[in-house]
């Protein structure tokens, strides 16, 4: 097999990269479709669809729109009127690599992601591979983030991609749409997993984004281990927290518990946890996903809604009392020590810069 790595600086793998991925490609792949239209969510409830998204090698942008688009359609004739969809949602478009879907098929690599992809490259770094796609990928994705959003008249946050800066710098990515297919904004995770520390520079800012009827946040998997994510997204009125996730340990509550469902319970607000799962190039992301909200409110437990199973391709659908949620909030605000704060967490948080290596890659464990 001819590596990437030797046609890397030649015409006919950029050529062939940008082909897959060209937007005007993708967005007649959804034109003419007699699509159902998601009605307009007021601001008193908004019914939401969290996907659970298996990981199928697609062959370019065009089958990664139609793969979408179908998700969402489910969604809106259950009557979603916001999709979220997982972290990772980009690695589908991995097939547009030469090559890739034999060695998948041929399920020989049991070195993960990173290992398929440095066989594939013919590189040793993975950085230097993601390099080589992260611009046709995020070009691939965003287009049909747009096309899906605008034909199906949703809210959509379409889960995370890979994109790179004029820097070279990579980022893991989670984007949201507005009905019209405009870009409403995008979160850059904030927060590396082990496993990313060899490629990721985080990003430096939390957003909270308005919609007509809420705000919303969207940090990425690894920043919900921490509380201070949600408390931040919290104080700036964000509403709907939702959670793209790639995890391995999906499947077990211990582990998984450290995500959403338990920081709003801190800072109450709705929370949507969607999750990739797959077995493929040796990896095991597992599910379940969920639709929750913080203990306390009408009495219905913590958990709204879940998938029936924790790796298979899944969507769930819930309506969100928005009106319940601003009661319960103006109830039970999270309490705040400042004095607290301001003795202890300036020294923490300057000691945590000084140990914190370039590009955002920690020293310490």
């Amino acid at each position: 097999m001819r590596s990437l790595k030797a046609l890397r600086l030649t015409p006919p793998i950029t050529k062939l990269l940008e082909d897959k991925s060209d937007p005007s490609v993708i967005e007649r792949a959804l034109r003419g479709k007699r699509s159902p239209r998601a009605r307009g969510a007021t601001a008193d409830c908004i019914t939401v669809a969290a996907v659970q998204m298996e990981l199928n090698l697609l062959d370019d942008g065009a089958q990664y729109a139609e793969k979408i688009y179908g998700l969402c359609r489910q969604a809106v004739e259950r009557g979603a009127q916001l999709v979220a969809f997982p972290e990772y949602a980009w690695t589908p478009l991995i097939g547009m690599l030469p090559g890739v879907q034999a060695l998948a098929s041929e399920s020989k690599n049991g070195g993960g992601l990173s290992g398929a992809l440095k066989e594939i490259s013919g590189s040793a770094s993975l950085k230097a591979t993601f390099a080589l796609v992260a611009r046709p990928v995020e070009t691939a994705f965003v287009a049909a983030g747009r096309a899906v959003a605008r034909e199906l008249g949703i809210y959509l946050m379409s889960g995370s991609t890979i994109a790179r800066d004029e820097a070279e710098h990579l980022y893991n990515v989670a984007y949201l749409f507005g009905t019209d297919g405009s870009l409403i904004g995008s979160q850059k995770k904030l927060h590396a997993y082990t496993t990313e520390r060899e490629w990721l520079t985080v990003g430096s800012s939390l957003q909270v984004f308005e919609l007509p009827f809420t705000r919303v946040a969207l940090p990425v998997c690894m920043d919900f281990t921490y509380w201070e994510t949600t408390r931040l997204a919290w104080r700036d009125g964000a509403e709907i927290f939702f959670n793209p996730s790639a995890d391995s340990a999906g499947d077990q509550e211990f582990l998984a518990a450290r995500g959403v469902q338990t920081r709003v319970q801190e800072s109450p607000a709705y929370g949507l946890l969607c999750n990739m799962v797959t077995d493929l190039f040796g990896l095991h992301w597992r599910g379940p996903s969920r639709i929750v909200e913080p203990i306390g409110m009408p009495a219905r437990g913590s958990v709204l809604a879940q998938t029936a199973s924790n790796d298979r391709e899944e969507i769930i659908v819930q309506e969100l009392d928005l009106v319940s949620l601003r009661e319960f909030r103006a109830t039970h605000a999270p309490d705040f020590n400042r004095p607290l704060y301001r003795k202890y967490l300036p020294q923490a948080y300057a000691q945590y810069r000084e140990r914190a290596a370039r590009d955002g890659k920690r020293t310490v464990k």
